[in-house]
This record gives C-alpha cells, structure tokens and sequence, in this order.
C-alpha cells in the first residue's frame, strides 16, 4: 500500500493543481505564458496492448478558456526503479499526443540519495533512446514557508513546506503559517488539508503540531473538525430539546457530531477520487465511536481503496 510519505505530496496536487504549477515555474524556471489556471487530468496512461500505465498526478496549466497549454505529470519516487526511466517517457508522450500539447515531468524524491541516483542514469543516456528531461526536487529544494501572508496566499505550497521540512527543527515556526494557511482556504477544504498534514509530518512533529491547533487556535480547529457535522449537530440538539431530558440531548449531539465525522470520512475519499460502495458509505454514517471514525479520517488521506479504511 502507498505510504503517507507517496501519497500527502499527491493529495496536495489533487486538492490544489496550482501547486504543481508554481513548482515548476518556481524551482525551475519554466515558460508558459498565459496560464490562467490550472486542473487535474486523468492520471490513467491507455496503450494499445491490453494494459494500463497510471501516473501519480497529472495537472493541465490552462488559457482562460480552459484550453490545455501545457501538461505536468507529478511523480513521487521513494526508491531506485529503472523502470520508471521508460515508463515515464510513455506518460509525456501519450499527453502529448492526446493534447497536443508539450508535457513536462516532476518527479519528487523524499530522499536525495534517490534524486541523485536518477539524476546520475538520466546523465549517462548513451544517445540511443529517447531523452527525458525530468525535473526532480527534493525537500530542501521547497522554501520554508513561515510568512503567514505566503501561506494565504498559496496554502498548498505552506503545506509541502511543513511535509519536506517536518523532520527539521524550524518546523515548529512554521506552524502559525500553516495555520493561516488552513483558515484561509476555509472549513470545508481545510479539514483535507488538514489531514495531509497529519499524514505527512514525522509522528513527533505532528504531535507537537496537534498540541499547536490545540492550545493556539482550538477555536477555529473545532470549527475546522466538526463544520460538516453542524446541522447534524443542531437536529441532535432540537431532538434532544423537544424530549426535554438532558441525557437525550447529549445522545442527540453524539449522533451528529459522529455523522459528522462521518461525512468528513466520505468527502476526503470523494475529494481523492476513491469509489466508496453502498455497503462501506452506510457503514461509515452509521458508525457513532469517534475514535474509530477519527482514525478512518486520517486512513482516508493515504487509502487506495475504500477497503484500506478498515485495515490493521
């Protein structure tokens, strides 16, 4: 199964494609005038033969008419695959035959080792096979982002900086951005955000920045947490009312706060494109042990499947 530390840098790409966009013409200076924004693409490579390549992310930078100018595909590699070196060249190549557009790559490696690793094979191309050009970064290629008005500003980036620079101790200053990061793209997205953040910092980092959220801005990370859960919430609240007994109201309350967690469960894996079937959907809503429901939360922002929620 893919790892938290595969899957945060890809959920940020889904959830912002704008990211992919600044990474490119940020860290590496590309050219593409008249972007005017930027959407995902599917991420399914279809070749003749009876198989199908799929790549981790793909971002179309688009005119004002949604009209693809340039295509990106994000890779996230872990390991030393000289596999991937061809695999690849079939992404960009069928992006640009499909769109008619130039295709470039982004390959993200957690461990330098690894980037130089690649970049040291694609150095050594003998001149024969097609040459690929990707652009690999590291962590400490990403800025720091500890500037509030920078994180506003751009939230996915504030949150890739906290992931590449979890390990480090200045990551606990960059908390305050971060956080301004999640209020300023509002409750609805910020719990997605959010729970990249959980699945991409070091456990000691993420605890110290749950401590954060929770003695610094524990209003807004309530209402962060629970803003899916608020009209099932207040129907607890007047069912419990209208029986008049305050052990009814708390059960009342519970139902919603859980169904609440609930439906945050089902909106991340909506949000990351995983089908959830009628059974699973039904079980998830039904559920009332927060606990329970919080850990699915957070399996929900590494799954591949709908299945992976309930595994060990």
């Amino acid at each position: 199964m893919p790892s938290a530390e595969h899957e945060s840098p890809v959920a940020l790409a889904t959830l912002n494609p704008e990211l992919v966009a600044w990474i490119m013409m940020n860290l590496f200076d590309v050219k593409s005038p008249d972007v005017h924004h930027a959407r995902p693409h599917a991420t399914d490579i279809r070749v003749m033969v009876p198989r199908t390549y799929h790549a981790d992310s793909v971002v179309l930078l688009c005119d004002p008419a949604d009209r693809p100018l340039l295509a990106a595909v994000l890779e996230v590699q872990r390991s030393r695959d000289p596999g991937k070196l061809r695999t690849w060249k079939l992404y960009l190549a069928q992006l640009e035959a499909e769109l008619g557009v130039n295709a470039g790559l982004l390959v993200y490696c957690p461990d330098p080792a690894v980037a130089r690793w690649y970049r040291s094979r694609l150095d050594s191309d003998d001149g024969l096979s097609l040459l690929l050009r990707p652009m690999i970064f590291t962590p400490d290629m990403v800025p720091v982002v500890t500037d509030a008005e920078v994180a506003r500003t751009n939230p996915a980036l504030a949150v890739l900086s906290a992931i590449c620079h979890g390990g480090h101790a200045e990551v606990d200053g960059m908390f305050p951005a971060l956080a301004a990061a999640l209020q300023a793209v509002g409750p609805n997205q910020a719990i997605l955000y959010y729970d990249v953040v959980l699945a991409g910092l070091p456990a000691a980092a993420r605890v110290r920045w749950e401590e954060f959220m929770a003695t610094t801005v524990e209003e807004y990370r309530s209402e962060m947490l629970r803003n899916l859960a608020a009209q099932h919430e207040e129907r607890g609240e007047a069912r419990g009312e209208a029986r008049g007994e305050a052990r009814g109201e708390a059960r009342g309350e519970a139902r919603g706060e859980a169904r609440g967690e609930g439906r945050a469960v089902l909106t991340v894996l909506g949000a990351r494109g995983i089908p959830v079937p009628t059974a699973v959907r039904d079980q998830i809503l039904a559920c009332t042990d927060l606990a329970q429901l919080e850990t699915w939360l957070r399996r929900a922002v590494t799954a591949s499947t709908a299945d992976d929620l309930f595994g060990g």
